[in-house]
């Protein structure tokens, strides 16, 4: 397996009480003889007063022509094109722990998906990683939120106005986890730079 690391970037976001980090770096992943993809690595740091809450983890790219817009966010399932609504998730937990570490290939184009093996298309691009929890007083505002709903429901079910998302409240808890994520928990990871995964010519059968 070959790494080649050729930029990486820390970057320390927010206050001394959040402590959080996020760092990348690009790298080919692939043996020497074969096309390897060129490759993200994103790793980052949880605070500790954050630890073994309810939580998730986003990675996303930023065209600089966009900036400030997302163009896609990487999921399990690989690098997933954004227009609107709620951020794709790349985790989803129970309990984040204290660091979180992933890679994926630098992808053809964000609407395409792939493996590329330079990262020409992407250059300058912006990569994004972070995390948002579950706070105490954000669980205390689903009880609430809940407790009020299940009062109403019959009422609401008389007047025809009951919703089917009012039978849970997965909606509510992403909200309230993707806008703790604005509290100083994520951060630039790396701004990416030209790296060529082809292998070089040679002689030779």
């Amino acid at each position: 397996m070959l790494k080649k690391s050729v930029f990486i970037l820390l970057l320390a976001q927010g206050t001394v009480a959040m402590a959080q980090t996020v760092s990348g770096n690009v790298f080919c992943a692939g043996t020497t003889y074969d096309p390897a993809p060129a490759s993200v690595s994103i790793s980052g740091t949880v605070a500790a007063s954050d630890v073994d809450l309810p939580g998730a983890i986003w990675v996303g790219i930023e065209d600089p022509g966009t900036p400030g817009t997302p163009a896609a966010f990487l999921t399990p399932s690989g690098w997933v094109t954004w227009t609107t609504g709620g951020f794709p998730t790349y985790v989803e937990t129970t309990a984040i722990g204290s660091t979180f570490s992933y890679s994926a290939c630098i992808p053809v184009s964000p609407t395409v998906g792939g493996c590329a093996a330079t990262s020409a298309d992407f250059l300058g691009w912006k990569i994004y990683a972070g995390y948002g929890v579950l706070t105490a007083e954000h669980q205390a505002m689903i009880q609430k939120r809940r407790a009020s709903l299940d009062a109403a429901k019959p009422w609401l079910q008389q007047k025809g106005k009951w919703r089917a998302d009012y039978d849970d409240d997965i909606a509510f808890r992403n909200a309230l986890i993707q806008k703790s994520a604005n509290d100083s928990r994520w951060g630039t990871a790396l701004t990416i730079p030209f790296i060529n995964c082809t292998p070089p010519e040679s002689g030779g059968q």
